[in-house]
């Protein structure tokens, strides 16, 4: 018998779709006060629905309570009739600041508050609205750094823990190649830890721009140099580096691209050198990490679970392939071996 007409049954609640359904509502006002910049526009002085609408000939009704859904969300605060920034917001939520987070959640807008998701699924067309492996997505990239320069002392303590349970440890002539760098808070853990480290940073001139300043703001930047420009076609030379790291990074990549850039790390480290992976991974189901967010944005990007980067590694040469779990972090980096 069809539940339906059971009534002996009990429906169960439909407490996750009405906490997405919640969402969506949230991510529409989000998305909406992105586009018109209200944050820039509160703190230039249109901070009252009336001053606002009027200023910018926009709808009075479905301005005001578009300011007061966002300060529902504890991203605006409300005194009277006048909105007022808060700490958030100032700091991450006006685009002449370089700690800009909107051109990142606007990017993700492209894919995820779309219909063209569905599409690509259909079809497999890929990347949707960008591609975070290209020059063009430098924009998207300094987005998400912002919340690691925000809280150096965090990320850098994480960062030890993690170099300590793959025994890795800071010591004179260290040399180590950070591939995909960002900002670089993992490598540079391990210059804080010994003055005798270097570091070869690889990105973007972009990214490492702010990569250098990062450095040069723990005082580290005369343990640092760099090369400028995309993994794939980038030179890495050879036999030069004890370490290669890839931090966040093979997951946008094919298998054939991320073999490519391993047999290029091999090349570039010297017998005994170790290769270290930090990724999302896909035996490690994350649902505030959805795998299609890196199917969208890439136009080869998968997660691979351990054996698929086993495999990957040993085909570049890498040998002693060891997957660690560090509880601690909840993360599951790789480090593999260069044998000669």
């Amino acid at each position: 018998m069809d539940s339906e007409t059971n009534h002996s049954v009990a429906a169960p609640a439909p407490e996750i779709l009405n906490q997405l359904n919640i969402c969506l509502y949230q991510v529409a006002i989000l998305r909406a006060a992105l586009e018109l910049e209200v944050w820039a526009k509160v703190a230039e002085g249109e901070d009252s629905a009336d001053r606002l609408s009027a200023a910018e000939h926009w709808d009075l009704l479905g301005t005001r309570m578009l300011l007061d859904d966002l300060c529902s969300l504890k991203l605006l605060a409300k005194d009277g009739d006048q909105y007022q920034l808060g700490p958030e917001a100032e700091h991450y939520l006006l685009p002449d600041k370089s700690t800009y987070f909107g051109r990142l959640l606007l990017a993700d807008f492209s894919w995820a508050g779309n219909s063209h998701l569905a599409g690509a699924i259909r079809t497999g067309s890929r990347p949707i609205g960008f591609s975070a492996t290209a020059p063009e997505a430098i924009d998207y990239w300094t987005g998400t750094y912002s919340r690691i320069l925000a809280a150096p002392e965090k990320y850098l303590k994480r960062w030890d823990v993690m170099w300590d349970a793959l025994g890795i440890h800071g010591h004179d002539g260290l040399r180590i190649l950070d591939l995909g760098c960002g900002p670089a808070p993992k490598s540079l853990a391990l210059a804080l830890a010994n003055s005798g480290v270097r570091i070869t940073l690889l990105d973007w001139e972009r990214i490492l721009q702010a990569a250098r300043r990062f450095a040069a703001n723990l005082g580290v930047d005369n343990q640092v140099t760099s090369l400028s420009g995309d993994l794939a076609s980038v030179a890495y030379g050879r036999n030069r580096y004890d370490v290669a790291f890839l931090g966040d990074v093979t997951h946008f990549f094919s298998r054939e691209q991320n073999a490519h850039i391993f047999r290029k790390a091999y090349d570039a480290l010297v017998d005994r050198g170790t290769i270290v992976i930090k990724a999302v991974r896909r035996e490690y189901i994350d649902p505030t990490t959805p795998q299609l967010a890196f199917y969208a944005v890439s136009a080869g990007g998968d997660l691979y679970d351990f054996e698929e980067y086993k495999a990957m590694l040993k085909h570049a040469g890498f040998t002693n392939i060891v997957d660690t779990n560090i509880v601690d972090l909840e993360i599951q980096p790789i480090k593999a071996i260069k044998r000669a």
